[in-house]
């Protein structure tokens, strides 16, 4: 058995039966790699839904109001992740729970089908919010977004991710207060903004109608659930935009009945995690691999915490390049193709340095990696 190997309880190696190389994740909990690992309570929750089967309505508006609760928000329901969340309040807010207009989705002749949002809130996933049939109104200033408010304004939509208090042209407190003073319904897109899981809670509580969140990065539940939570109604309105009913526009968008109770239990977990005692299993992991780098020339380690929307701590790889005669993206391209394949945080995101994250490290994988990194090092001194 090969030093890199961590005994496995699986019977059988699906991976290499189908011909995928499996990586050991130490860059996070990206989309593409899978988010991060549920945890075992989630994987409990699950198995215990595939054997035990309920009415999915009924289950889903039980799971929906223990999540509401544990939020202290009114209102929750579980969503095919935090994209589908945009599309179901989208739906909502243009639909208001009319079965003639639920059924003509994404035609949306007759009925408000504009989302305003400000011009540095625009990114990559704001095409859900069209994926209804809502049209894209941009604004730059408080003047701007008075003036686009009319008879067709759906929603109005924050991006938490592009946050900056000083960088906003209109600050959240004003936004909030222009919508309520003409009645439109806001969004809340939270998906970056866990762990830890309170900022769910304190989000709930910022003053939208609708708060969408990823579920399966930080709160570790079923990478293919997310959570819609905020006012009874507009909750209400995207159910009815929702699998299982059967001529909706996200009757494609359905929740496995295990992955309601997984995001239940991953939510209620993450409540229970303390931020610290979590901060110190990741440096003891970080330990276990500088301890196999200690009397490599020209190396130094620092474990540093980066501190965004979420804190999350790092693992910084620096060396002397005279000494070790390695760039950073060879470095990544060595781990990558050797085995096992080890992927470190996305340059783009680290800034071109070489960063690991403890986040999606199984048992014994911290090891491993210090062994990898050590014998990819030592090839170039």
């Amino acid at each position: 058995q090969s030093s890199y190997q961590v005994p496995t309880k699986f019977k059988r190696d699906y991976y290499k039966e189908i011909g995928v190389t499996p990586f050991i994740n130490a860059a996070g909990g990206y989309s593409a790699y899978g988010g991060a690992r549920m945890r075992p309570e989630v994987a409990q929750a699950i198995r215990y839904g595939t054997y035990n089967k309920a009415k999915v309505g009924e289950l889903h508006d039980a799971v929906g109001k223990r999540i509401a609760e544990m939020a202290k928000t009114p209102a929750a329901m579980v969503t095919s992740g935090a994209t589908a969340s945009m599309v179901l309040g989208t739906a909502a807010c243009m639909t208001r729970g009319d079965k003639e207009k639920i059924e003509m989705l994404p035609t949306t002749d007759g009925m408000p089908n504009e989302i305003i949002i400000q011009k540095n809130h625009r990114y990559t996933y704001d095409r859900a919010l069209m994926a209804a049939g809502a049209k894209m109104i941009t604004v730059a200033n408080a003047d701007e977004l008075r003036a686009a408010i009319g008879s067709k304004t759906a929603m109005m939509f924050w991006l938490m991710a592009n946050h900056n208090p000083e960088g906003d042209n209109i600050p959240m407190d004003e936004y909030l207060n222009i919508a309520k003073e003409h009645n439109i319904p806001t969004f809340l897109d939270g998906a970056t903004m866990t762990p830890p899981a309170s900022n769910v809670i304190d989000a709930c509580a910022l003053g939208f109608d609708m708060v969408g969140f990823s579920g399966g990065k930080g709160l570790r539940g079923p990478y293919s659930a997310g959570l819609l939570l905020g006012n009874s109604d507009f909750i209400a309105y995207a159910k009815a935009n929702n699998s299982p009913n059967s001529r909706a526009l996200g009757r494609g968008m359905k929740v496995a009945p295990e992955e309601y109770l997984g995001m239940m239990v991953a939510f209620e977990t993450a409540l229970s995690i303390d931020e610290e005692a979590d901060f110190d299993e990741k440096r003891v992991k970080f330990s276990r691999i500088t301890d196999q780098l200690k009397d490599i020339s020209g190396l130094t380690t620092k474990v540093f915490l980066d501190e965004g929307l979420v804190a999350e701590l790092y693992l910084d790889l620096d060396w002397d390049q005279s000494i070790i005669k390695m760039t950073v993206p060879e470095f990544v391209e060595k781990l990558e193709n050797g085995t096992p394949s080890i992927r470190i945080r996305m340059l783009k995101f680290a800034g071109g340095k070489a960063h690991i994250s403890a986040t999606v490290l199984a048992e014994g994988q911290d090891i491993i990696v210090g062994k990898r990194i050590r014998d990819v090092l030592m090839t170039s001194l």
